[in-house]
């Protein structure tokens, strides 16, 4: 009788590995160390020369429901508020907002090679892009299950980061000059709730991927939203994943620190 006791709790426990290893090796991988960028290009006085040189410089924005503004009563979400606030700074700003709902990397690397969206990138002096989330949701609604983003993860990841290199590849033959900014992805699961540090754990190893190819492109930056929107106060979110407008207002606020900034930017390619 031990005999079997101990069959079915060696069974157990093997069943119980194989379903769950892909939470326990998410969560105790070490997170990749944050790419490192070397030289520096300060992209608000990058703008302020063009704006001498121009009457209104071209501010495009490309990206899913967040790049849209999805969930604000803004215009535009975040871009509006960066928009006001360079034109604040002498800088007046066209903003043409080209955000997605339900867009993916995949969907957004077909949307660049649009006719349209390609005058529109040639013709860009400023562009921000925010892209992935949809990447991880549409895996979730396939499998009837958020817990498959677990188990496929890094196959999400590497397919998402092959996306946005082609993407910005393609961007950067169009137009070698305008700066890029990113915003990284960010974690609306409340802290109060058990699955948490699991979902924090996956934005940080997302957030670290999204670097590494950004990164390899001249005067391209991520601006990193999770941080300041979970310490932005609890009411930052419109519903469950898109941000109100006090959330957008914070990513805004980001962007713009990052552009005031002197910081670094990919080696050699700034």
């Amino acid at each position: 009788m031990k005999k079997w006791i101990l069959v079915a709790l060696s069974l157990s426990l093997v069943f119980i590995t194989v379903k769950f290893y892909p939470f326990i090796e998410i969560m105790f991988a070490q997170t990749p160390a944050e790419p490192v960028m070397l030289t520096h290009t300060n992209i608000m006085e990058r703008l302020k020369k063009t704006a001498a040189e121009k009457e209104e410089l071209n501010y495009l924005v490309l990206g899913d429901s967040v790049a849209r503004g999805y969930g604000s009563k803004l215009n535009h979400g975040y871009s509006s508020v960066v928009a006001e606030e360079l034109a604040e700074q002498k800088i007046p700003m066209h903003l043409e907002n080209r955000g997605v709902v339900g867009q993916t990397s995949k969907k957004l690397y077909d949307y660049v090679r649009t006719p349209d969206i390609q005058n529109e990138i040639k013709n860009a002096d400023f562009i921000s892009l925010t892209i992935g989330g949809n990447d991880l949701v549409k895996v979730a609604l396939e499998n009837k299950d958020p817990l498959s983003v677990v188990s496929k993860f890094h196959t999400i990841q590497r397919q998402y980061k092959e996306n946005l290199s082609k993407t910005l590849s393609h961007i950067r033959e169009l137009n070698p000059k305008a700066p890029i900014v990113m915003t990284s992805l960010y974690n609306p699961v409340s802290s109060s709730k058990p699955y948490y540090s699991i979902s924090n754990t996956l934005m940080e190893k997302w957030n670290v991927g999204l670097k590494e190819v950004a990164y390899q492109y001249p005067t391209t930056r991520v601006v990193d939203v999770n941080e300041r929107l979970q310490h932005g106060g609890e009411n930052w979110l419109s519903d469950q994943i898109h941000p109100n407008d006090h959330g957008y207002k914070l990513i805004a606020l980001g962007i713009l620190n990052n552009i005031r900034e002197g910081k670094q930017s990919a080696a050699g390619k700034g």
